[in-house]
């Protein structure tokens, strides 16, 4: 019988296991460094307050992820999930409802042609009056040239979602137009513990406080054992045939900080400042044990008093009426990985191609050339079960 050995607790990890039970495979291993799982993606805890400092819904009922979860008893609520955004425009920062920004723009200049490496060839398909301002605020989150990141960091900006108005015509700010999603019923805590429960009782055997190198972890790729390594790519450079630095990964400061509040507004709501002005470039409101919270992401270190205005600013002209932002219940810095550069997606690909040559596609690696997980996903479903396969038909039939 085949043995599935996933290091990495995250998200990607629990998934990768719950997919290979899926696949057949009845003896699985997960293991993390940490003393539970859920990885980057759990949130801290205060009287009972999730704390989050990061996304935390999930898509409609069709979501491979989502269904991934509920297949194994994971409980979710249908909501509507609100999103605004304040753009730049001539006249000043302007307010709209939807996920990505609205520029006065007449027409798109042209294609960025097929497959579009980096960023700037994603912004060379605009006009110039929003490939300019679509290039400021790039800058001001990632503080790097453009033509390093690749390609597949725009959904982590907003940037699959850029509308362009004609010139002169305002943005509706007045109308939601909210898409369907979901959030874990229990919170994101919940969720983990959950996961956690469901895979204890499909047999899967959960070790924490677990550091693999990725030296051991490639060691065990017997004929019937599959490793899949779920957990931060750059170790695994460690095992390239050729040494050499490991590529540079493109790091966004990110200042957190959750606000408990009162206030009137359709919730759950993100908000997201493309204007490249302020300190905030994000914003999420949610409720937690019935208390409203706001989290906020700044692209550096602010002062509470300016960063109390600033808030209040964004979230005015979607709030129904004036809000109070009250204690600040958290406050965080950190580094996110959550735009890969052309140089790590390259040197990536070139290194699983090597493992996969090496190992005979016994060591799989979670699909981290992509900054949006639900491809990130597919991918690894995809190589999961192209490994897989065989192996554990037979083992499901024995």
């Amino acid at each position: 019988m085949t043995k599935v050995r996933i290091i990495g607790g995250g998200l990607t990890g629990i998934l990768a296991a719950f997919e290979a039970h899926r696949l057949g495979a009845r003896e699985i291993v997960l293991e993390d460094a940490l003393d539970r799982l859920g990885g980057w993606s759990l949130p801290r805890v205060s009287h009972g307050l999730e704390l989050r400092d990061g996304e935390f819904a999930f898509g409609p009922a069709q979501d491979p992820i989502r269904q991934a979860l509920e297949w194994c008893g994971i409980a979710f609520d249908e909501v509507d999930l609100h999103a605004g955004a304040i753009s730049p425009s001539p006249t000043g920062p302007r307010a709209s409802w939807g996920e990505g920004p609205v520029l006065a723009a007449e027409a798109l200049a042209g294609s960025a042609g097929p497959g579009p490496e980096t960023l700037s060839d994603i912004l060379r398909a605009y006009p110039r009056a929003a490939a300019d301002p679509l290039a400021h605020y790039c800058q001001w989150r990632l503080g790097v040239w453009l033509d390093q990141v690749h390609a597949s960091a725009a959904p982590a900006l907003g940037l699959h979602e850029v509308r362009l108005t004609p010139v002169g015509e305002a943005a509706a700010a007045n109308v939601s137009t909210p898409r369907r999603g979901a959030v874990p019923r229990d919170g994101l805590n919940g969720l983990f513990a959950s996961a956690s429960r469901a895979l204890a009782r499909l047999g899967v055997e959960i070790r924490l406080h677990s550091l693999v190198s990725p030296r051991e972890a490639a060691h065990g790729c017997t004929e019937d054992e599959r490793v899949v390594w779920a957990a931060d790519p750059l170790p695994l450079f460690d095992l390239a045939d050729q040494k050499s630095p490991k590529p540079r990964l493109i790091g966004e400061r990110v200042a957190s900080y959750v606000f408990r509040a009162r206030l009137e507004a359709p919730l759950p709501l993100t908000i997201r400042n493309y204007t490249g002005e302020g300190m905030v470039s994000a914003l999420r409101v949610y409720q937690s044990r019935g208390e409203t919270l706001v989290s906020v992401e700044c692209v550096d270190e602010v002062g509470d008093e300016v960063l109390r205005a600033e808030v209040l600013r964004l979230l005015a002209p979607f709030a129904r009426r004036p809000m109070i932002l009250d204690a600040c219940v958290l406050t965080n810095m950190r580094t996110r990985f959550a735009c890969p550069s052309v140089e790590a997606v390259q040197r990536l690909a070139r290194l699983e191609a090597e493992l996969d040559q090496r190992h005979q596609g016994r060591f799989i690696v979670a699909g981290w050339e992509s900054a949006d997980i639900g491809a990130r996903f597919s991918a690894l479903a995809g190589r999961m079960a192209q490994s897989l396969g065989p192996a554990a038909r037979i083992s499901a039939v024995a």
